[in-house]
């Protein structure tokens, strides 16, 4: 039986006061139970690099967490680490990009079924399998393939059936 946490905590990273706010709400009525701001400044000198590199290298992973581990995921890492370099936070996408793993879109390409055929196939196998599927050899390459891909993917223009209703959105993603 699953138990829910009560409280939610929301984490604030506030670059202009260089603290991280946390605050504990309880769920239900969003009644805030406490807060702090845990200012940068008040780690010892002697660590703030460190902290530094820890947070760097917290960043690579997270941002990197779709890619499996390997030279596919160094290569994400660095693709993070140019965004960061360029001084982007946050990677914009694209309305309308792909929601399916290019690893997913790479099996229906090399199996020629379809996505949704592709992602039934899987749910027939257990996580060991279904990472050895994914896995191959011939379905990495074809993964990297896809990504590099669309990296410059355009958008199909749909305006014209939208008529009124449209509206222009950016997604941001961590």
């Amino acid at each position: 039986m699953a138990r829910n946490n009560p409280y939610a905590l929301s984490v604030d990273l506030k670059a202009d006061t260089m603290t991280v706010d946390v605050l504990v709400r309880e769920r239900e009525t969003d009644e805030l139970i406490d807060e702090h701001s845990f200012p940068a400044s008040s780690v010892h000198e002697d660590l703030r690099n460190m902290v530094g590199l820890y947070g760097l290298s917290k960043l690579l992973q997270d941002r990197s967490s779709d890619v499996k581990t390997g030279p596919e995921k160094l290569s994400a890492m660095k693709g993070v680490a140019e965004q960061l370099a360029s001084g982007q936070w946050q990677k914009e996408r694209k309305v309308g990009a792909p929601t399916v793993s290019a690893e997913v879109e790479a099996l229906a390409q090399f199996k020629s079924i379809s996505i949704p055929q592709a992602q039934a196939a899987l749910r027939r196998y257990d996580k060991a399998a279904r990472e050895q599927i994914l896995g191959h050899e011939q379905i990495v390459a074809l993964a990297k393939t896809i990504r590099e891909a669309r990296v410059d993917e355009e958008v199909a223009d749909l305006s014209d059936l939208a008529g009124e209703a449209q509206t222009a959105v950016e997604v941001a993603t961590a």
